[in-house]
Formats: C-alpha cells, sequence, structure tokens
C-alpha cells in the first residue's frame, strides 16, 4: 500500500519561478520561501543559476511567466496522478504520442496490479481518465471493485505529435507547438478538476501530459518538458489546500513518481 494518507503539509504558494538547467544542477537553497521536499524517485533539479534568479525575480515581486490562477476551493483536495502500464509500443521503443495502437503487455497489467494493491486502502471520490486503450484498461484494472464514477476526458490524452515525433519544447510541425499545445491541456484540466465536487481524485493518464499537470501545477513552464519524467504506473500525489480569503489554493507536490519495484 502507498502510504497516503494525510500528514503535517509544508505548503508552498504558487507559483515556483525556475527554468530548466542548463548548468551543473544543485536542489535550491533551503533560504528560499518556495522550497519544497518531496519524496521521489524522479530527480527534480535546479542550476544554480535559475536558484538565483528565482530569488532575485521574487525579491522584486516579478510573476512567473508560467504562472496560473487556479479555480477556488472551499475544502482541501487531493489529487493522484498515475501513468499507464508497459505498453506493446512501450515494449518496442516506439514513440505513441496520441495515437490508440498499443495496449498494456501482461508487464503492464502486473503493474497495472500492482498499482491497484498500493492504492487499495485509499479512497477517491471520483478517476479521470485517458480515453486512449492503454489508460483506460490501467484505470479499470486500478479501479477494480469501486462504485464511483470513472470519467474520460480527452484532454489527458497523451502529447498530439502528429506526423513527426521529437521533444523540443518550441518545435513546431504541420502548424503546431505541441508541448505548448500539452500544457494549454493540462491547466484545462486543473480547471475540471478542481472544480469537481470531490476530495479525492485518481487521474490515470501518460507520461507527458502527467508531467504537464505536475508542472502547471507548481508553476513551471514547457522548458521543464521531459524533466519530470513518469514511469509506467509510476504515482505522483498534488494536495490543493484552499486559502482562508478564497482564490487560487496552495498547492504542494507531496510524491513525484514514486512506484513499487
Amino acid at each position: 500500500m502507498l502510504a497516503l494518507s494525510a500528514s503535517p503539509l509544508s505548503l508552498f504558494n504558487h507559483p515556483l519561478t525556475l527554468r530548466k538547467p542548463s548548468l551543473p544542477c544543485r536542489p535550491p537553497p533551503s533560504s528560499n520561501p518556495s522550497f519544497w521536499k518531496i519524496r521521489s524517485s524522479s530527480a527534480l533539479k535546479v542550476s544554480e543559476a535559475a536558484a538565483v534568479e528565482a530569488e532575485e525575480r521574487e525579491s522584486r515581486s516579478e510573476p512567473a511567466a508560467s504562472s496560473m490562477v487556479f479555480p477556488a476551493i472551499k475544502a482541501a483536495k487531493r489529487v493522484v496522478l498515475v501513468r499507464h502500464g508497459q505498453s506493446t509500443w512501450n515494449a518496442e521503443g516506439r514513440i505513441q504520442g496520441s495515437s490508440n495502437f498499443s495496449v498494456l503487455t501482461p508487464k503492464g497489467e502486473a503493474q497495472a496490479e500492482t498499482s491497484r494493491q498500493m492504492l487499495l486502502d485509499d479512497s477517491f471520490d471520483v478517476c479521470f481518465t485517458s480515453p486512449l486503450a492503454r489508460s483506460k484498461r490501467t484505470a479499470e484494472i486500478i479501479w477494480g471493485n469501486r462504485k464511483e464514477p470513472m470519467i474520460p476526458e480527452f484532454d489527458l490524452r497523451e502529447i498530439d505529435l502528429y506526423s513527426f515525433q521529437v521533444d523540443a519544447p518550441n518545435f513546431i510541425i504541420d502548424g503546431h507547438y505541441p508541448v505548448r499545445e500539452l500544457w494549454a491541456r493540462a491547466r484545462n484540466c486543473w480547471d475540471r478538476i478542481l472544480t469537481h465536487q470531490s476530495k479525492s481524485v485518481l487521474v490515470v493518464a501518460h507520461n507527458a501530459v502527467n508531467q504537464a499537470l505536475i508542472a502547471t501545477a507548481i508553476g513551471l513552464g514547457t522548458e521543464y518538458f521531459r524533466v519530470l519524467l513518469q514511469s509506467n504506473c509510476g504515482v505522483s500525489v498534488l494536495d490543493f489546500i484552499p486559502r482562508a480569503e478564497g482564490g487560487s489554493p496552495y498547492i504542494r507536490l507531496n510524491r513525484l513518481n514514486q512506484s513499487r519495484k
């Protein structure tokens, strides 16, 4: 079982102003008021230059370029993100994007069952899932016999790669900017998730879209695409805490890409 029970929260105020590291990396200094600790198997590191810039920007009270205003909430909400299990195209080393030709392998089914066991004692009010077969099947396995609704959400599909596959955040193909579009979809998803009448939400989707959900929640831009990688059936957890005065909630990244080997 994954320990997702409530614990004292070290809250930080959205947004966090950072840039993708290009220099030797180290974690941000603890003197930064936006510093937080996470339990993780996916390293999020920030360059010294980026950390200094974040502190300087904060001292000038400049807003983050990637900042997002979230809907106000009346009660605390926990959102658990899970990537789908290994698919046939994962096993073959093929890039899937938002295509729907692959299905879970036997290993992927077993990974989903492991996630089901990890989350068995955790209560969820609703499950949002990508409509693509590999994620939908993962969600069905994890959800098991729960009676609460499972809601397909089109914006939770994997990144749209159109007629070409590449990983640069600003690349353009067929007149589209796939990573920018992905970040926009993630913001739309947060609006739907946070306005849904629920306190505990399971989201089963994909590597890139789960990265985008995490990044937009904690104020990171498209430069962080492929920095917050999610393994097959990796679990990430975000807590949203209402403000007494209303407005965009406090956000805490509680887990990042946690899995049972």
